[in-house]
């Protein structure tokens, strides 16, 4: 008896032990030591992308600068938590320096200033009247009258632009270019440090053949690669698309491979569409705008208006499609990564996903004999352009100079190859493909492509079949986000069961009238009553319309299901 339980106890200790005994090492594991230098990164890039670059970057300042680095990874969320975390540390750090320096409650008038980049240009008009930047920042915060908004208002911008304030991390690595330029708007992301020696604008000037036309292009197709003042710069590129299971698809009788995003609202679909949710993450918030660009470009195409007229055509186009896809959707999940993970176990037919998810899967999921993935990925033809992942150095950065340099390890090209080469391979990621076009155009060379695991994409090329036009939706992106939550995730439940309804009964054209009702959140309703809204950034305000235009949806969608479950039809109800 007690040598069976001893037996037990050792297989049970085995079992516990060899996941840690055989694990790969980690090449950053001894230099958590006293001695390392600590890099200090806030991301939402997942394990893989940390690794890799963690790995690289520490060998790259043994090997070249003879220093120990070690990088400490932050990472609260995606970039809309990754937001929200800056926004009330910043806050808070910057509460104590406006209460030691101004001697002045920190009321909200001041809180709402510091951050705002609406008040930059009435700033220097400011310090101009006034002379130099140091004789208006004493002359703001001396004698500062509390009772005077306007006065604190300016004076609270000035203090947190003329500040080193910091929030204990450097680099803000990974994201999209709206949210990297909402940061460098608040003034979280600066362009050198303090003193000027460090950042990407110091980089830009030690390395000026970097940033030119021919290798890192400020722009492409319409899309910013990088800040004007360089508070942030693309480091790898990314476009948006459809993954979906050939497997799944054929179960479900759909034989036609897809095409466009108005694919995913077939309501043969129904239950089978994977999404993340666009106000917990960037790039399905991208996406979305994607699928809106395509269609006012199609209107502009054939509808024979004028650009105005396409752009709120197109954009209603848009509102309808969302709503068939969310009607089609199994859910709204917090993490991107699980669409096309869901996609592949053959959870979900079709999902909307960033490039690099879709062809990971679909490398992990090709067939036993070698022949193609059931898992496959799509870009939308004409229906999405490439844009920037970037970086950014943080305000306060505790370590300016060290974060100078990952920066420019990401940008060189030693680094460029840990995004497309193979895994294993000379200079490459050493665990994992991460299968991610990088942004210097110089990368793309035969011999490159000798070691990348997609040798054939080439997203300067890709990029030529579709121009980006900011100016159409690109103040929308708030709204987008707040119109998707009030009519397709609050009320979902009611929505999918509107949708159930609806294809039971043959899908009766008064029904689908009904179900695409976009009249308040319709182009004129959305750039006029719903942007002004969050433009003031009125809380009660946006939770007042939030409920206004979530009821409103709820109910109809119930109505819907209540009316087509006991309507008798007709025979020209259902054409």
């Amino acid at each position: 008896m007690l040598l069976r339980l001893t037996i037990v106890l050792l297989l049970l200790a085995g079992v516990l032990i060899a996941p840690f005994a055989f694990r790969p090492g980690d090449e950053t594991a001894d230099l958590k030591k006293s001695n390392s230098e600590r890099l200090v990164i806030i991301t939402p890039h997942n394990e893989s992308i940390q690794s890799e670059f963690a790995r690289g970057f520490v060998a790259h300042m043994k090997q070249n600068h003879q220093r120990d680095v070690f990088v400490d990874w932050r990472q609260p969320g995606g970039t809309s938590e990754i937001a929200r975390f800056l926004r009330s540390e910043f806050a808070t750090r910057f509460e104590t320096l406006w209460k030691k320096e101004t001697g002045l409650p920190f009321s909200l008038t001041a809180r709402e200033a510091y951050a705002n980049g609406k008040l930059d240009s009435r700033l220097a008009e400011t310090k101009t009247q006034q002379g130099s930047a140091q004789q208006s920042k004493a002359a703001n915060l001396t004698g500062l009258d509390r009772n005077d908004k306007d006065q604190v208002a300016l004076a609270s911008r000035n203090l947190f632009l003329e500040s080193d304030t910091g929030v204990g991390i450097d680099l803000f690595f990974g994201g999209g270019a709206y949210d990297f330029n909402k940061q460098a708007s608040a003034g979280n992301l600066v362009g050198v440090s303090a003193d000027g020696k460090y950042g990407p604008g110091a980089l830009a000037k030690e390395k000026p053949d970097w940033f030119s036309d021919e290798i890192m292009p400020a722009t492409v197709s319409g899309e910013p690669f990088r800040d004007e003042d360089f508070r942030w710069v693309g480091t790898v590129l990314s476009a948006f698309g459809i993954c979906y299971n050939t497997d799944v698809l054929d179960r479900l009788g759909i034989n036609e491979p897809f095409t466009s995003w108005s694919d995913l609202g077939n309501p043969k679909l129904f239950g089978q569409v994977a999404l993340a949710d666009p106000t917990k993450s960037g790039s399905t918030t991208k996406a979305f705008e994607m699928l809106i660009q395509e269609k006012i470009q199609h209107r502009l195409t054939t509808g024979g208006g004028s650009e105005a007229e396409s752009i709120a055509a197109g954009w209603d186009d848009a509102m309808q499609l969302i709503l068939k896809i969310s009607a089609n959707s199994r859910y709204f999940t917090d993490s991107g990564a699980k669409v096309p993970r869901d996609v592949a176990m053959g959870d979900a037919a079709a999902g909307m996903c960033i490039d690099f998810y879709g062809r990971t899967f679909n490398e992990l999921y090709r067939r036993d004999n070698g022949s193609d993935s059931r898992v496959q990925f799509l870009m939308p033809v004409g229906g999405t352009s490439i844009g920037a992942d970037p970086i950014g150095m943080l305000r306060g950065a505790p370590n300016p100079e060290l974060a100078h340099r990952f920066v420019e390890y990401v940008l060189s090209p030693e680094g460029q190859k840990l995004w497309n080469y193979k895994a294993g391979s000379p200079n490459g990621p050493t665990r994992f493909a991460l299968r991610r076009p990088p942004i210097r155009k110089d990368f793309y060379s035969e011999e490159n492509r000798k070691f990348m695991t997609d040798p054939d994409v080439n997203p300067y090329e890709i990029s030529k079949g579709f121009t980006y036009h900011p100016e159409w939706t690109g103040a929308l992106f708030a709204s987008l986000r707040f119109v998707i939550k009030a009519s397709c995730i609050d009320p979902h439940e009611e929505q999918q069961e509107a949708w159930r309804t609806l294809i039971e009964a043959g899908m009766p054209r008064g029904g689908a009238e009904e179900f695409e009702d976009i009249s308040l959140i319709n182009y004129s309703e959305t750039t006029n009553r719903i942007a002004e809204v969050l433009a003031e950034k009125d809380k009660i305000k946006e939770i007042t319309l939030a409920r206004e235009l979530s009821g409103h949806f709820r109910a109809r969608y119930e109505a819907i299901t209540s009316k087509w479950n006991t309507h008798q039809l007709t025979a020209a109800e259902t054409k």
